[in-house]
């Protein structure tokens, strides 16, 4: 399976970040192959696909037998790993999570150089990485710089002694001593990094120049001239630095893959086509009142835009403007006069009319 290959596989589980998707391809695949892979670190606003992208992998390799060996994969969360640092736990707890999960792959009763080998070529993804950054404002976080401190020497090719659980021949579980070399582990980390938006929008607006316009294309193809601000056109690694990611930290990344604001034809997407959508989910909803809810084309578009106007919510803005749009229908829709009799049954319209209305717009 090369690049392409893996693209598409992933592509599939992912909306509107094709750019990302390919970085990490090649990264997964160089990993597969036991060729030097560099760690990513995803930036990305909430809801613009970075956890997406992190489970779209795992299940890639969990339905991939012949990866298996280079397929163990644990996602931690960077709050927990910050707390485990304080402790002096952390670097340990990743790498008994990795056996753990190789265990699961491959068996109790798999030989310790089989297991060694799966830990030594897992995958480590870390979610919330911009929350152990150094400082915060101008006070030093002490537990984020001893977290990245502590993530770094895993990073760094130690190796490092892990006792690992194994099964005895008597059946009884006992454990093992080994050497783990962690060169060969990827790191992919991810975080929203709110506040470094701010950061660099400050720093490129400063002293009066003109903040960033854009042609954007809305959801029935018509361009609109928006001020759209897209961190990965600007973003520099002193951003980082000021943020309070270290410089020895930050190295260890080979790709810092910027996720940009989906676009409203990729918010349609999610909200009608992926698995669990909203709207199906709604209509489901609706059908215990036996009747049928129809949103029209129109509406949809409107939705669309309307979401796309707080970008950096990413997908998660579309459940709070369709939130809005059926909020009191969910409560009762025959009192709305929206539901119409028809040949096969009720049907609840939302049209372009409503959904403005539910924003005050007439």
């Amino acid at each position: 399976m090369h690049p392409p290959e893996i693209y598409e596989k992933l592509k599939s589980h992912v909306i509107g970040q094709g750019p990302a998707v390919r970085e990490v391809s090649v990264a997964l695949y160089k990993h597969l192959v036991g060729h030097s892979a560099g760690n990513i670190l995803m930036i990305g606003g909430s809801g613009t696909g970075k956890t997406t992208i992190m489970r779209a992998v795992e299940n890639l390799l969990k339905a991939s037998p012949e990866f298996t060996d280079f397929g163990t994969v644990v996602r931690m969360n960077a709050n927990l790993l910050a707390d485990l640092a304080s402790r002096g736990m952390q670097s340990t707890v990743v790498l008994e999570k990795l056996a753990q999960e190789a265990r699961a792959r491959v068996g109790d009763r798999a030989p310790i150089e089989r297991v060694k080998r799966c830990i030594e070529h897992g995958i480590v993804f870390v979610d919330e990485v911009d929350k152990i950054r150094s400082h915060v404002g101008k006070e030093p976080n002490v537990s984020g710089i001893i977290a990245q401190e502590s993530l770094l020497t895993l990073m760094e090719s130690e190796k490092q002694m892990l006792s690992v659980p194994v099964t005895l021949p008597s059946g009884a579980e006992g454990k093992e001593s080994v050497v783990v070399d962690t060169g060969g582990i990827l790191f992919i980390a991810g975080g929203a990094f709110e506040e470094l938006y701010d950061q660099v929008f400050d720093r490129v607006t400063a002293g009066g120049k003109n903040p960033p316009y854009r042609l954007i294309t809305k959801a029935d193809g018509s361009v609109e001239r928006r001020i759209v601000f897209q961190i990965a056109d600007h973003l520099v690694h002193s951003d980082l630095f000021s943020y309070g990611i270290t410089p020895q930290f930050l190295a260890r990344f080979d790709s810092i893959v910027t996720l940009r604001a989906l676009q409203a034809r990729d918010l349609i997407t999610i909200l009608k086509d992926i698995p669990g959508a909203i709207l199906p989910t709604s209509q489901s909803y609706f059908k215990e009142y036996g009747m049928t809810l129809t949103v029209t084309a129109e509406a949809i578009n409107f939705i669309a835009d309307k979401a796309t106007e707080n970008s950096r919510l990413g997908a998660r803005a579309l459940k709070e403007v369709f939130g809005k749009l059926v909020k009191e229908l969910e409560y009762d829709p025959y009192g709305s006069g929206r539901v119409k009799k028809t040949a096969s049954g009720d049907e609840l319209v939302i049209d372009l009319e409503a959904a403005r209305a539910a924003f005050g717009i007439s």
